[in-house]
């Protein structure tokens, strides 16, 4: 079910009005806002600054040291796969510096050691994997 409007309203920089936003949406962000003592406005404005700057690091040219991991990966595929056989690894400057099973685990590990950025952390596979995505269609 959707709601009609949510008035965002921030003293500082003005009001926002957000329509039809899922009302289970809207009160797992009122849960959160007050979970950390804090407005939904302000909590709003903190989700859509980080989104914004997310949006804006990965640009192309912000992920040319992920390309430059990942071509060396592709470069030493047959090596690493002999040390790290169906494994996930994090490169960083062309360095594996970690590895792992599970993916989750070692995007956790990673991202607590050297913070949240793009770091290439493919599966190392004897052979490049092709995964094929359908795009759903939506009929409006």
């Amino acid at each position: 079910m959707l709601t009609e409007v949510i008035n965002v309203a921030n003293p500082n920089t003005g009001t926002m009005y957000l329509r039809r936003v899922p009302r289970k949406l809207v009160r797992e962000a009122k849960v959160e806002a007050a979970r950390r003592g804090t407005t939904l406005a302000a909590l709003v404005a903190e989700a859509l600054d980080r989104f914004l700057g997310t949006a804006q690091a990965e640009r192309p040219e912000a992920l040319d040291p992920i390309n430059g991991d990942l071509a060396w990966f592709g470069a030493n595929r047959s090596r690493l796969f002999r040390r790290y056989p169906n494994e996930y690894i994090a490169i960083m400057k062309r360095k594996v510096v970690d590895h792992d099973k599970d993916f989750s685990a070692l995007a956790m590990r990673v991202y607590e050691r050297h913070g949240v950025r793009s770091i290439a952390m493919p599966k190392v596979t004897q052979e490049e994997r092709v995964v094929n995505i359908p795009t759903p269609w939506i009929e409006r």
